[in-house]
């Protein structure tokens, strides 16, 4: 079989996940506070002993979070903020703490603060924000400190790590630290309050990314049936030694 054909298969592969990562991202361009992924390719040498030492081989060699800002939407709800790039709000999920900058809030039919998606807000203790649920307004200062009935109640958990881009998805726009991430440290404002971070994954270009993968791992195809359809002509056309 031709060394080729091996070179053509990792660039499919490659390209396999680089459909997944866009698709995922296409899938959330309207998730506020979304950030998008991007394929980290790596070209090596081959380093087998029987394949061609010269052949250079592709890969995903990981997956980078891009940490740039969407672009803010005013909503003039005083429980909506938006957050200094870099920075994220800490919830609590039934899988553990978890990150977002998707910080549309709002109050639970328990009292508990929580994200549009469910998730508790947790205070700079850890815990999750509790108020009373007897209709009294509720605000969110640029700081971060919760107030109702210009009470404070307690200030939202604000984080940020030493790699951002080494977090990982969990799901939606909730994120999951990692070793290479490093864990999340105390953070601090100004937050915008009455705006609310849109996905920072376009649909156009993300459209633009799945076309044009798409495209690459369709051609990676034609080249390995080409090196298939090569192997069987040698083995059919190669005469049998008789003994």
């Amino acid at each position: 079989m031709a060394d080729g054909i091996y070179v053509a298969l990792s660039g499919a592969i490659a390209q396999s996940t680089n459909l997944d990562t866009t698709a995922q991202n296409l899938a959330n361009a309207s998730t506020d506070g979304y950030q998008r992924i991007r394929p980290v390719f790596r070209e090596e040498l081959s380093r087998a002993g029987s394949l061609d030492p010269g052949l250079h081989y592709s890969s995903i060699a990981s997956t980078k979070l891009d940490t740039k800002r969407g672009e803010l939407r005013d909503t003039g709800n005083p429980l909506d903020f938006a957050m200094p790039e870099g920075t994220y709000l800490a919830v609590s999920t039934s899988n553990g703490e978890r990150y977002t900058r998707a910080a549309s809030l709002q109050v639970g039919i328990d009292g508990t603060l929580r994200t549009a998606g469910g998730a508790s807000v947790l205070n700079e203790s850890g815990s999750p924000i509790r108020l009373t649920t007897d209709g009294s307004p509720v605000s969110i200062d640029d700081t971060g400190q919760v107030v109702q009935n210009q009470s404070p109640v307690g200030r939202v958990k604000l984080v940020s790590f030493a790699t951002p881009g080494a977090l990982t998805h969990d799901q939606g726009p909730l994120l999951m630290a990692t070793s290479e991430s490093g864990s999340a440290t105390p953070a601090t404002g100004p937050l915008e309050i009455g705006h609310v971070e849109a996905s920072n994954a376009n649909v156009v270009s993300s459209m633009t990314d799945l076309v044009t993968a798409s495209r690459t791992f369709e051609a990676f195809q034609r080249v390995i049936d080409t090196f298939r359809d090569e192997d069987r002509k040698v083995v059919t056309s190669v005469p049998s030694v008789s003994s």
